[in-house]
């Protein structure tokens, strides 16, 4: 990475004159220098659990009542915003209130949040974000207008997207290193003593953790408080891999990721990305086995690292469930000349209600009576010009008479400003095919003049620039 390697070549001059330079006029900077330095000068180990516990309960306590607050029958319309212009059911109306009230909360949570991380305080952080979590799972609301499948569920999503934002406040800010292992420390200690066993509660806070770890130098202590409290390395398993590569520990590193990978994408990830550098035959053997437990998942990983070279068969399941997914043109193109007639027939019938992408594909292929076949079978598809277009100067004839007859037809059976907006563009379309010129002025003539009078139609047909304006 580019700014490591001048970060790293750069003198400690050249850093402090960076620092003065952006703390001297920015107050919010200036006050986290000084909460930095005299949180690394002073003894944060000795935080008290007792004072730990009581942040946990009275942020629960404070969180589940507000919470349980609101009232789903009677939500704050007052503060109310409706997300769009348009028309809004009574009972996504009562929803989004209520949503809103919850968010307000989360929003109210996250501010105090920020705080304590600019204050340098990541143990009360910490404290505080257990004691979100439980109000989630213990509030208690009767919703009798249904506005949720599951309000728990609702309120732990929303916790995990506060986390997530809190999390990202962090990953920017100085931390001292004795606030980080008092964090850990804490964290460890409550999770002993109120979740013992428990394989879930660390791992929803694992990427705050992440965020934490990646402040210290020693990871090793980090390691040992984990390794000495009930908390399962499995539950945290991208923290165990990040401390076990901080520390230089290799094989360590390895040996996690291979009990994990299964269990976790992210160190999967890792894995893969480490073998590609060191392995190229057990990156295959692992990619193979991601690839099959979730194509579409890994197809998009593996984009960037599969050749021919590595292995064909798989370089070609990757783009072959890319082309699906995606629908772009430009990875069927690398796996074209791999397909044989068998192949190339199973992916077109992979697009059941998308005709536009296999008449894509069929032009490629100069398939053009497919796409014909295609036309025939599909005269009412909204994407007809999509799908006619390909074919226009192969069968002047065909697609003429085709586009004529739907026309046509459309408008002795169709009324209204879309239809007539359609049937121009379809017109237009006409233009682009050769010869003909005769016909297609006299099936202009024809519509415009309509009987009876359509002055939408001969509207539309002016601002597609078919006739002048007379």
């Amino acid at each position: 990475m580019q700014f490591e390697k001048q970060y790293n070549n750069s003198s400690d001059s050249l850093k402090l004159k960076f620092l003065h330079g952006i703390i001297q006029h920015n107050a919010n900077l200036q006050s986290a220098f000084v909460n930095f330095i005299q949180s690394e000068q002073n003894d944060t180990e000795g935080f008290p659990m007792k004072k730990f516990m009581e942040i946990v309960s009275s942020t629960k306590e404070i969180y589940q009542s507000d919470f349980e607050a609101i009232d789903f029958e009677n939500p704050d319309w007052d503060n109310y915003h409706a997300p769009h212009s348009g028309y809004i059911e009574d009972w996504e109306a009562y929803q989004q209130a209520s949503e809103q009230e919850f968010e307000a909360i989360f929003n109210s949570f996250t501010s105090d949040a920020v705080n304590k991380i600019l204050a340098q305080k990541p143990v009360e952080l910490a404290a505080m974000l257990i004691g979100l979590y439980e109000a989630t799972q213990d509030t208690e609301i009767e919703d009798d207008m249904g506005n949720f499948d599951d309000v728990n569920e609702h309120l732990l999503t929303e916790f995990n997207s506060t986390l997530q934002a809190i999390t990202d406040k962090l990953k920017i800010a100085a931390i001292s290193e004795k606030s980080v292992f008092a964090s850990f420390d804490k964290f460890a200690e409550y999770a002993d003593a109120e979740y013992p066993g428990n394989p879930h509660f660390a791992s929803y806070f694992e990427h705050f953790f992440l965020a934490l770890a990646e402040k210290s130098t020693n990871a090793n202590q980090i390691l040992s408080i984990i390794d000495k409290s009930t908390i399962e390395r499995q539950s945290v398993p991208e923290l165990i891999l990040l401390l076990n590569k901080n520390s230089g520990n290799k094989t360590e590193w390895l040996q996690s990721a291979l009990q994990f990978y299964r269990l976790n994408k992210e160190v999967a990830k890792q894995l893969l990305q480490f073998y590609f550098e060191s392995d190229k035959l057990h990156f295959v053997k692992t990619a193979k086995e991601l690839f099959t437990s979730d194509k579409r998942f890994w197809a998009d990983f593996l984009k960037d690292y599969i050749t021919t070279e590595i292995d064909r068969k798989l370089y070609i399941d990757v783009f072959y469930q890319l082309t699906t997914d995606t629908e772009d043109i430009n990875h069927y193109m690398k796996i074209r000349e791999y397909l044989t007639e068998t192949d190339l027939n199973r992916l077109l019938g992979e697009f059941t209600w998308n005709k536009v992408f296999p008449v894509r594909i069929l032009e490629v292929e100069k398939r053009y009576e497919s796409i014909k076949t295609i036309v025939e079978k599909n005269q009412e598809d909204w994407h007809y010009t999509e799908l006619i277009r390909p074919i226009l100067e192969i069968y002047p004839e065909f697609c003429f008479q085709n586009i004529k007859n739907k026309a046509v037809k459309t408008i002795e059976n169709q009324r209204g400003r879309d239809v007539y907006e359609r049937i121009s563009a379809w017109l237009k379309l006409a233009q682009e095919i050769p010869g003909f010129d005769i016909e297609k002025h006299d099936l202009i003539l024809q519509l415009y003049n309509h009987k009876p009078n359509l002055p939408a139609l001969k509207d539309e047909m002016r601002k597609a620039k078919l006739v002048k304006i007379w």
